[in-house]
């Protein structure tokens, strides 16, 4: 897992599971991975977590418009 519509996939299906939790559960699962030794796992947890943190967002980013 690591492309973006992978990990933009699995933010969703954490929002879905997990509702405003589901950033502190990717967050968690980051942690878990960066104990057991993988970095690049948690890498791609921690981005798991912002986007999840982002779409969970009620700020709009910069530079984007609403149709």
């Amino acid at each position: 897992m690591g492309t973006e519509s992978e990990i933009y996939r699995t933010a969703n299906l954490l929002i879905q599971e997990y509702g405003e939790m589901a950033s502190p559960a990717a967050f968690i699962r980051a942690d878990q991975l960066f104990d057991g030794g993988d970095i690049s796992g948690r890498r791609v947890w921690l981005r798991i977590a912002r986007v999840a943190e982002d779409l969970l967002s009620e700020k709009r980013p910069a530079n984007v418009s609403v149709h």
